[in-house]
């Protein structure tokens, strides 16, 4: 199956041969020859709704494959397969994949297509690593050939309350109440009921007015800001994909609502580049936490550099470090099996025990369904036209603005 990304271009990757590579940008010793040659299935939302983080996982993708091969000398051929921002394509384009003779899977961003994808892996026992996918059915459906480094939404969420939790204590007037305007897909509808539950547990001092729900298809929000508005919260808590995200921040510019904080948990909006590129002065100060790259990693600066010479105009932004992330999980299972047969491994990925290459997070390792035990979150926000980590201190850029300047004022 051919695949179309982003400018019309057919994207199969092959990077055994080596072509492509630039020289003279990295200098790590790369082993000897002999390494097993693996084909991995990579199925993302390249087109349609979801373009603009799925575009940036090929991105990521391809730039992982790149790095094991200049480091390791690993053997990789990766195919990308586009579900055009549509879930039930998930299964139709891991069955072209596995017929292609790919033996391991990575994907599929949006959960709906990642457990439609499953499917197919369950049913051909090809083995599935998921880079991003929330939605608590992923590990909860008794799949067998699943492996999600990315954590459900409850634990982002309970993470992001805890840590919001934290930083309220150090803030002058905190916010004290808070709308939430969600998707309702699988993806918002799940984060929602993760939020109803995580406040409660971990009794965040801020009262939650209502839940407002829209499409994902929605065109426009004029309506859903006004409601979210009319609550009187001073906190807007979004949960959103990029585009959405965009066109509450430029209804809340329209209608002159400007909250204290606008915090959100398990989206998209401030970690991609297209949220700026569309808002400009009116993107900063709004804030997120979510899985991030760790900028003080041992090779962060060398990826980074790889990164920028093959996508000058782009950013290595969340969703491209963790499907650079993924294939870093791919080719360490793969030289523990020494195999390319899929249960070969399959079993190494339930053995998993490894660093992060470039994340920020604990040691990488599945339980008993599939689900990455050590996930970490970091805390974001938006300023001078880019997302800057201000939490942990350990790897912080920035420190918290707060509370967000007025729309009217900028």
């Amino acid at each position: 199956m051919k695949n179309r990304i982003g400018n019309g271009l057919t994207r199969r990757t092959v990077l055994g041969s080596g072509f492509g590579i630039a020289a003279g940008l990295v200098s790590w010793p790369v082993r000897a020859v002999g390494q097993v040659k693996v084909k991995i299935g990579a199925i993302m939302p390249s087109s349609g709704v979801l373009a603009f983080p799925g575009q940036a996982c090929v991105r990521g993708i391809d730039l992982g494959a790149k790095f094991a091969r200049q480091k390791y000398g690993d053997e990789i051929e990766v195919i990308h397969a586009d579900t055009q921002s549509r879930p039930e394509n998930g299964r139709i384009a891991a069955e072209n994949l596995i017929r292609q003779g790919c033996t391991v899977l990575i994907g599929a961003w949006d959960s709906g297509a990642t457990i439609s994808a499953l499917q197919a892996c369950e049913a051909a026992k090809v083995p599935m690593v998921v880079h991003i996918a929330s939605a608590t059915q992923v590990t909860s459906q008794g799949f067998t050939q699943v492996f999600r480094y990315y954590p459900t939404s409850l634990m982002i969420i309970r993470q992001s309350l805890i840590d919001l939790k934290a930083l309220l204590t150090t803030l002058n007037g905190p916010p004290a109440s808070a709308v939430v305007l969600h998707l309702n897909n699988v993806m918002g509808q799940s984060s929602a009921t993760s939020i109803a539950q995580a406040w409660k547990e971990v009794d965040l001092p801020i009262k939650l007015t209502e839940f407002i729900p829209y499409d994902e298809k929605a065109k426009d929000l004029s309506v859903e800001v006004a409601k979210a508005k009319a609550t009187g919260a001073d906190m807007l808590f979004p949960i959103t994909r990029v585009n959405d995200a965009i066109m509450i921040t430029r209804e809340c510019v329209k209608q002159g609502w400007s909250p204290k904080m606008i915090y959100s948990a398990n989206s998209n909006g401030v970690i991609d580049k297209a949220y700026y590129d569309a808002l400009g002065k009116y993107a900063d100060g709004a804030m997120a936490s979510a899985l991030y790259y760790n900028p003080k990693a041992p090779d962060a600066h060398k990826i980074l550099e790889m990164f920028a010479a093959d996508y000058p105009n782009e950013w290595l932004d969340a969703n491209a470090a963790c499907a650079f992330e993924a294939v870093q999980i791919v080719r360490d299972a793969v030289n523990r099996a020494g195999s390319s047969e899929s249960g070969a491994i399959h079993g190494a990925l339930k053995l998993t025990e490894m660093q992060p290459v470039l994340m920020s997070s604990g040691t990488i390792k599945f339980d008993s369904s599939g689900q990455n035990l050590n996930s970490a979150v970091a805390l974001l926000q938006a300023q001078k036209g880019k997302p800057r980590v201000v939490s942990p201190r350990a790897i912080a850029e920035a420190d918290l603005e707060y509370p967000v300047v007025p729309f009217s004022s900028r």
